[in-house]
């Protein structure tokens, strides 16, 4: 009986953290309160307080949720290291894009957040995966001599995340028609990592 108590509870988690996804993102941090949650889960208040004592618990609650769900990028072996960081550079912007758990999350760490110095530390956990991510793409290519390895290895990986991060504003906020923009992201990507060899 005391197991299926604690799978009622978790499952009261869950809907309460898939509500405050939904409002953190629509309304951000500062403007979102215990009882716009509560409604959104069709919950009452106390039962939302039951299990977060606080809105900055239950945020750092939902984003560590959604970031610890997320799969690892496994590249294909039988492509060059290059292309399998075109293909990681295509599934970050996609994160920040297609409607999904870690879209509304991310949005809401980047642009919802109000600096809050608890809720940055998450941002800047993913941020730090990337970097790894990117840099053990940028070594694999050094190694199978894709890249020269007297680059400024650095200026590379910043240069790699500023490719996410361009292209991801021009298929987000530009007006690229629904049925080009990931055909256009893929060609931007392409195109900007081909930079690095040259």
């Amino acid at each position: 009986m005391a197991r299926k108590t604690k799978e009622d509870a978790q499952k009261t988690r869950d809907q309460i953290m898939d509500a405050a996804e939904t409002v953190f993102y629509s309304k951000g941090f500062t403007l979102t309160t215990m009882s716009d949650i509560a409604e959104s889960a069709a919950l009452s208040r106390g039962a939302v307080y039951g299990h977060y004592k606080s809105k900055l618990e239950l945020a750092t609650a939902m984003a560590e949720r959604v970031i610890e769900q997320v799969a690892p990028f496994h590249g294909d072996e039988n492509l060059s290291p290059l292309l399998n960081l075109k293909h990681y550079c295509l599934q970050e912007i996609r994160s920040y894009i297609e409607p999904s758990s870690i879209q509304k999350v991310l949005f809401f760490l980047y642009v919802g957040i109000d600096d809050s110095p608890e809720l940055l530390q998450h941002r800047y956990a993913w941020e730090k995966k990337r970097i790894t991510q990117i840099n053990a793409l940028l070594k694999q290519a050094i190694t199978v001599g894709e890249l020269k390895p007297d680059a400024d290895f650095e200026l590379m990986s910043l240069y790699c995340q500023s490719i996410i991060e361009g292209v991801f504003s021009i298929v987000h906020f530009g007006n690229l028609p629904e049925t080009q923009r990931w055909h256009k992201a893929e060609q931007l990507c392409e195109y900007g990592l081909q930079r690095l060899s040259t």
